[in-house]
């Protein structure tokens, strides 16, 4: 806060004589919870993600932000950087509950010790933790990677290449066995192009270097390509524009997930449609306002039964002769919800004017 220890000590002590704060049995502070009959604390849960941009992140906070609303709690997102992050078990102790998005990183052996003695109600996002009896939290699974396959041989592609340049995690590698289990059963070919960057690096500038390379040494002669997120797609899409190859007419370009602009790239992209994760949220966020003396009910694993493919111009350049895009959709019925614009009414005054 830019202040001295000694201001910032009197600060706390204050705040310890007015009751805001409680020193707890080990000397930590903790801000003191108290019901009364004219106020009533609500539940506070946290998201806690990696401290990088991420559309993943802003999909499920803003899934939350709504909730809290509806369900009389709070949430707060915690940006983390590794797994020693002392933000980390500091949030896990001090909140209700948590939605813990983990960092594509080797988990220490200690930490998952940590966490199940904090015994706080938790919810992985966007990994399989059930191993571990913790519930987890998913909108793709990894096996709807054949959906995306599969429209990409109805199309006469006997070739798709695999492209990432994420840092490898679980969710990857599993996405990458379905491609490779997927052209192993159907004899297809494909190149696999893994060149993952380091946690917290850009990856749409690190997929365009990597396009970029290969076409100026001569090494990119697909026609059809999966990449693993939008913003791989994304630098993929620009690259090849930069060296005169056309998304869609020269080679098809789809992706895994979408993060709700896939619709409005050029071309548009084709991928999994967006998913609203409101309804799976939901169900996590009941139970966490419940406490831990509620015990988890049905499959740890939390995730939609199955997902729609939304084809785009990246895979069929004329798609959007063939059925109105969703984006004009959008905005069809937003103009039919708006208000009337603002008009005019011209006085004396104006009319003299003119």
């Amino acid at each position: 806060m830019g202040v001295s220890h000694a201001t910032a000590r009197k600060a706390v002590q204050r705040l310890l004589n007015e009751g805001l704060l409680c020193r707890m049995e080990n000397g930590r502070l903790a801000v003191r919870r108290t019901d009364s009959e004219d106020r009533r604390v609500n539940p506070q849960f946290c998201l806690l993600a990696p401290a990088w941009e991420s559309s993943e992140v802003n999909t499920w906070q803003l899934a939350l932000t709504k909730l809290a609303v509806r369900m009389q709690c709070s949430v707060r997102t915690v940006r983390y950087a590794h797994w020693d992050d002392p933000l980390l078990l500091s949030s896990l102790e001090r909140f209700d509950g948590a939605f813990f998005m983990p960092v594509p990183q080797a988990m220490p052996d200690h930490f998952l010790s940590d966490l199940l003695e904090i015994k706080r109600p938790v919810v992985v996002l966007g990994a399989d933790w059930t191993e571990h009896g913790i519930p987890s939290m998913r909108l793709y699974a990894p096996v709807l990677v054949q959906k995306l396959l599969d429209h990409l041989t109805s199309l006469g592609h006997s070739r798709i290449d695999y492209f990432n340049v994420q840092p490898n995690d679980p969710i990857l590698a599993a996405r990458l066995a379905q491609w490779n289990i997927w052209r192993a059963s159907r004899r297809i070919g494909g190149e696999l192009i893994d060149e993952p960057v380091p946690a917290f690096t850009e990856t749409i500038s690190a997929a365009y270097q990597a396009i970029d390379r290969r076409i100026r040494a001569g090494r990119f002669d697909t026609t059809a390509m999966l990449c693993t997120t939008e913003r791989v797609a994304a630098g993929t899409m620009r690259a090849m524009a930069d060296h005169g190859l056309r998304p869609g007419h020269d080679v098809a370009v789809c992706t895994f997930d979408s993060a709700g602009r896939a619709e409005y790239s050029i071309p548009s992209l084709t991928s999994l449609e967006s998913l609203d994760p409101q309804p799976y949220v939901a169900v996590c966020l009941e139970w966490m306002l419940e406490g831990m003396s509620r015990q988890w009910r049905g499959p740890l694993m939390v995730q939609p039964e199955n997902v729609g493919l939304a084809i785009r111009q990246s895979t069929v350049p004329d798609i959007d002769q063939k059925q109105p895009p969703a984006r004009e959709r959008y905005a069809a019925e937003s103009r039919d919800s708006a208000k009337p614009p603002f008009t005019h009414h011209r006085t004396a005054k104006t009319e003299g004017m003119k």
